[in-house]
């Protein structure tokens, strides 16, 4: 058997599951000097049976549930023991609960003690287990009497295990490293040292990882798979993980090692949840539970999106406000254990990594989380690229929430590209990803912005793409709002006028008292020449005989025809032409003016001068160099 396989054990407090894996394995798994001197097990403990499976040895006391699912989260198959002599117990339904809800796929039923009693109670006792797990994923589990003490069974026991070793399926490999901490410990000579199953991805030695929620960055000193050195793990490994860099007390249960850079911590989840038929008590909007996800635990409110309270044996959509950061990912399922006093409630699966906060009985809401609840890769990409308050999504973030490589996602991308259900862009080397309906909401903004835009200012060519960009506040790119804006000149909604973009067709129209006023303004800064009053005196001038003055000195500035010099100093574009020529003109035979030199020539004072020079300055024509000007070498 090439993979590696993981094998957890569950069961009621003393039915044997510590004694089994000795018999199974000839290791011993409890380590703590408590659980020796009180021969019960506390805390996971781990043995090897052949090369490539891994028991882990799980407390059935039910104080020590919490170490139970750190357990049995990652397993592939479950080894569930039952006492002959006792039968079944509290644990026994609690533990095979929990693994139904963590969807454990496989297992094997293992009565132990069959030395205590005799045939005819074994068969009772067979007969309560049927009945116990018939409509569970053990349903058709083999039962194997076995006596741990004796030695009874366990060869029989050890070839069934090979043999359903053989049927698991390969774990999905999403192609990023991911490992949740269950066991931390260090070794003389190698400092700390961290295990647990790689639930996805690989890791080699030399390699930067991350240590998770506290995004730690850390080194892999060395790798181990059943105590032999190893130079890289894979998906479904049992790993110990030599980290430097970093002290044991820094490193915790709990804890995830993942790739840099990929995994959020968030305290948000958007998940469904099933409470136990097996609970007496219902749960309430705002409940405070005990949150089991992979190997932490965490105290989280509840949130009931479509219900005030959820009664025993039946489900809803939730949302999860846990009270510290927690890293999960979609399709991780999960434990909710009751507040106080502690007892397993019901759990769920998790269908949307760090979610907005809703308004509860949204039917939009819940019509997106039915689809995440489906599991249609393509609708979970579509909803991934569609949801969130940034509307251009970057590819980096749906390779993030799917978990797929990236030579697996674009497959899906393409068929949401070619249905015209999304769209790509690229700039500046990264691709980012759209759904239609914000296109198609962006395009309709663009043009009810302008169309407000026209009805206030009618004498205004229109707005510059930055302008549009930032008057719709909307979560993009300036790149994008500028490919949108030519989309709409080419389907022939809107057009440009130079740098300006207006709806298609729009034209300025003048009143004839406002075209006489214009013609007034331009014969005015024409007959001032390179010497006009501040602008405010033109316009208390002018106001007397229109009031709409400054309306059509702004069309004037954005038709060109005047051209703004500096603060309160404008000129007739006439003007300006004529200062850039003889400017030029001066350059053709000098390789500096100065300003005494310009204002002869413009016959000015130096108050209109020097503004002018500056605004050369600004146009890239000159360039100061102390009190003189030269000509820029590119406009020669």
């Amino acid at each position: 058997m090439k993979r590696h396989i993981v094998i957890g054990t569950a069961g009621h407090i003393d039915h044997g599951k510590t004694t089994l894996v000795h018999a199974l394995t000839n290791m011993e798994t409890d380590r703590l000097e408590e659980e020796i001197a009180r021969g019960m097990t506390i805390d996971l403990g781990f043995a090897f049976l052949g090369e490539n499976i891994t028991i882990i040895d799980v407390p059935g006391h039910e104080r020590f549930i919490r170490n139970m699912v750190a357990g049995v989260s990652t397993i592939d198959l479950v080894l569930f023991v039952i006492a002959a002599d006792d039968g079944i117990m509290p644990q026994t339904i609690e533990h095979l609960e929990i693994l139904n809800l963590l969807q454990i796929k496989q297992g094997i039923i293992v009565l132990n003690k069959i030395d205590l009693v005799d045939e005819e109670w074994l068969e009772l006792v067979e007969e309560e287990i049927r009945e116990l797990v018939k409509a569970t994923f053990l349903a058709q589990a083999p039962i194997i009497r076995v006596s741990s003490i004796h030695n009874t069974g366990i060869s029989q026991l050890t070839e069934k295990i090979f043999e359903l070793a053989q049927q698991i399926p390969p774990r999905n490999d999403k192609g990023v490293f991911r490992l949740p901490i269950d066991r931390v410990f260090t070794m003389k000579g190698f400092g700390t040292v961290v295990a647990g199953t790689v639930l996805s991805g690989n890791l080699q030695v030399d390699q930067t990882i991350e240590l998770l929620p506290k995004r730690t960055p850390l080194r892999v000193r060395g790798l181990q798979i059943h105590g032999k050195s190893v130079s890289k793990v894979v998906t479904g490994d049992r790993a110990a993980i030599n980290l430097a860099g970093i002290e044991k007390e820094e490193v915790q249960r709990g804890d995830v090692l993942a790739a840099p850079g990929i995994y959020q911590p968030t305290m948000f989840y958007d998940t469904k949840i099933y409470l136990l038929k097996s609970t007496d008590k219902s749960i309430k909007h705002n409940t405070r539970v005990h949150l089991h996800i992979g190997t932490s635990e965490v105290t989280a409110r509840l949130r009931l999106l479509e219900t005030d309270e959820l009664k025993p044996g039946t489900e809803a959509f939730a949302q999860l406000a846990c009270e510290a950061p927690v890293v999960a990912e979609t399709g991780d399922r999960f434990v909710l254990r009751n507040y106080s006093p502690m007892f397993t409630l019901g759990g769920g699966i998790i269908l949307q990594v760090n979610p907005p906060r809703y308004r509860r009985f949204d039917p939009e809401l819940l019509k997106k989380l039915q689809i995440l609840e489906r599991g249609d890769l393509l609708d979970i990409i579509e909803q991934a690229i569609l949801k969130g308050k940034i509307i251009l999504k970057p590819l980096e973030e749906i390779l993030k929430i799917t978990g797929l490589p990236e030579n697996e996602l674009w497959p899906f991308l393409n068929r949401l590209i070619d249905s015209a259900k999304i769209q790509r862009y690229s700039n500046k080397n990264k691709i980012y990803l759209i759904h239609f309906t914000h296109v198609a909401n962006y395009q309709e903004q663009i043009l009810k912005r302008l169309e407000l835009f026209h009805q206030e200012h009618p004498l205004k060519q229109g707005l510059s793409a930055s302008e549009i960009h930032s008057l719709l506040n909307l979560s993009s790119e300036l790149f994008f709002t500028q490919q949108i804006l030519q989309k709409l000149v080419d389907t022939g909604k809107i057009e440009f006028s130079g740098a300006k973009v207006r709806l298609a067709n729009y034209s300025i129209s003048l009143s004839p008292e406002q075209e006489k006023l214009k013609n007034q303004l331009e014969n005015y800064f024409q007959e001032q020449k390179y010497a006009p009053p501040h602008t405010n005196e033109i316009i208390t001038q002018f106001k007397r005989q229109n009031p709409d003055v400054e309306k059509i000195i702004a069309y004037l500035l954005e038709h060109k025809i005047l051209i703004y010099i500096d603060d309160g100093y404008l000129l007739h574009r006439n003007w300006v032409q004529e200062a850039r020529h003889i400017l030029l003109k001066h350059f053709q035979t000098k390789n500096e003016l100065t300003v005494g030199e310009f204002r002869d020539y413009l016959a000015a004072s130096r108050k209109y001068v020097v503004p002018l020079l500056n605004y050369f300055d600004q146009q890239g024509i000159t360039t100061r160099q102390g009190d003189i000007r030269i000509l820029q070498i590119e406009t020669q």
